[in-house]
């Protein structure tokens, strides 16, 4: 889990919060349904892990019909709309944290609680957001944005113009009809030796933190998509399109152009050829070519 907050559960939910005998825990964040940890917000919108029945200090966003087996310290929260009510409880845990107090340094506002190791070369025209840590040797190019909850590893190249940690199409509708993005709230991370060029996109996760692996790279004008997990020593050519809650082995290739559907996997050592478009999981060091991508020897048939 990403900490992101100390909220009580109480303040959160107000009226909603339940009966006397509940007792008030606090909330450090969010976690994926498949994977649910303690002391989190959960929204449930198809499969739930049975480990759910282990955690404590949970609270359990789900529909009308559904009845779990949680233990007395979790809160389970029935809605018509799940996903709406999940998004309103975001929206007040944000509401709930410190705001960014920023300074302006070298042409670039800097949230006064960012962590930054030694020798890093920032840009001018740099938006860095709170609750970021930039490791050792970091390269942060002119015009970058990296929103809140990142954390960046040692000896990372960022070029111009990139976009980390941002929202991505993940929506819901508040009690007014408006239609909003659900607050990414579950991270971004950047492990070492990763190089991200000029305008690459990172989403951030809004219920499992969104992963570059060690050594791998975003090319030009790339993007990938929230909650996705991408493997060490991957490169995702540019304009290449990850879609959500994707899972990207090791030492994949993803050529430039390529794209993925939401909630993929594609495995160690595989290769999407240039404008190849993904629509099934490609397994462990399958070349794919084409619309819809096939495997080479399915095409030369």
């Amino acid at each position: 889990m990403f900490k992101v907050c100390e909220i009580s559960a109480g303040e959160l939910l107000g009226a909603d919060f339940g009966e006397e005998q509940q007792k008030d825990f606090l909330l450090y964040g969010v976690s994926d349904p498949e994977a649910p940890e303690d002391h989190t917000l959960v929204f449930v919108k198809n499969k739930l892990s049975d480990s759910y029945k282990e955690t404590k200090s949970c609270i359990y966003i789900t529909n009308e019909e559904m009845d779990l087996s949680l233990g007395n310290s979790c809160i389970q929260i029935r809605s018509r709309a799940p996903k709406n009510r999940y998004g309103e409880l975001l929206e007040r845990m944000a509401c709930l944290m410190p705001k960014a107090e920023w300074n302006f340094v070298n042409g670039s506002y800097i949230s006064s609680d960012v962590q930054m190791g030694e020798e890093v070369k920032i840009g001018p025209f740099c938006v860095i957001g709170r609750n970021v840590v930039i490791g050792d040797h970091c390269e942060i190019g002119a015009g970058t944005v990296i929103k809140d909850h990142v954390r960046i590893g040692d000896h990372v190249i960022i070029k111009e113009n990139c976009m980390i940690g941002v929202e991505d199409a993940d929506i819901y509708r508040r009690e007014d009809g408006f239609c909003r993005t659900l607050l990414h709230l579950a991270g971004t991370v950047i492990e070492d030796g990763c190089l991200l060029l000029a305008g690459a996109v990172l989403a951030a996760g809004d219920t499992r933190t969104t992963v570059l692996g060690r050594g791998s790279m975003i090319g030009l004008l790339g993007d990938v998509g929230h909650n996705c997990q991408i493997g060490d020593k991957t490169l995702v050519s540019g304009k290449a399109s990850i879609s959500g809650h994707c899972r990207v082995g090791s030492h994949t290739y993803i050529a430039p152009m390529s794209v993925t559907t939401n909630r993929m996997s594609v495995g160690d050592g595989a290769y999407l050829g240039i404008g190849a478009v993904a629509i099934r999981d490609v397994p462990d060091g399958e070349k794919q070519f084409g619309n819809p991508a096939r495997k080479v020897l399915e095409m030369k048939k």
